[in-house]
């Protein structure tokens, strides 16, 4: 009986649930929402890369992008980014673009590598040198000693 009765309720339901969408505007919103997660289908492949959709406020898409430039680059193609997202919906239209530079707090924190600094052992340093000694200018020497130096010493974590 119990199994009977969830069939019946979920008939119900899936009968019910589309009206009430469409009766409440949750359907259109719901299709606009769409382009999150179809974004790299949506637009081309520059767009996707440099630029993400971040909210829909009163059928206003606001959309991040990676710094300034990329801002004032999509600025020019407003017009015809809108035309294209709105190619994608059917029963919604989306009527405007905003584009913003990432907060602080979204930004990715890029971590530098670490270094290590571990001296090289004393006889490649003096088998290097040896080996620069042909180098008359003795600034060049020194600065050429120094960069192997460095090269060796320096390791990332």
């Amino acid at each position: 009986m119990r199994d009977e009765q969830r069939k019946n309720a979920k008939k119900l339901l899936a009968a019910i649930l589309p009206r009430v969408m469409k009766d409440n505007g949750w359907e259109a919103r719901l299709e606009m929402h769409s382009i999150f997660p179809d974004w790299e289908k949506v637009v081309d492949e520059t767009t996707a890369t440099y630029a993400q959709p971040l909210k829909i406020v009163k059928e206003t898409l606001w959309i991040e992008v990676e710094n300034s430039a990329w801002m004032q680059q999509f600025q020019y193609q407003k017009i015809m980014l809108l035309k294209t997202i709105n190619g994608h919906l059917k029963n919604s239209k989306i009527k405007d673009i905003r584009f913003v530079l990432p907060h602080e707090s979204r930004k990715a924190k890029v971590e530098e590598p670490k270094l290590k600094f571990v001296a090289p052992p004393r006889d490649e340093v003096e088998k290097f040198e040896e080996q620069s000694s042909f180098i008359e200018d003795e600034a060049s020497r020194e600065a050429l000693v120094r960069l192997w130096y460095l090269s060796k010493a320096c390791r990332r974590e």
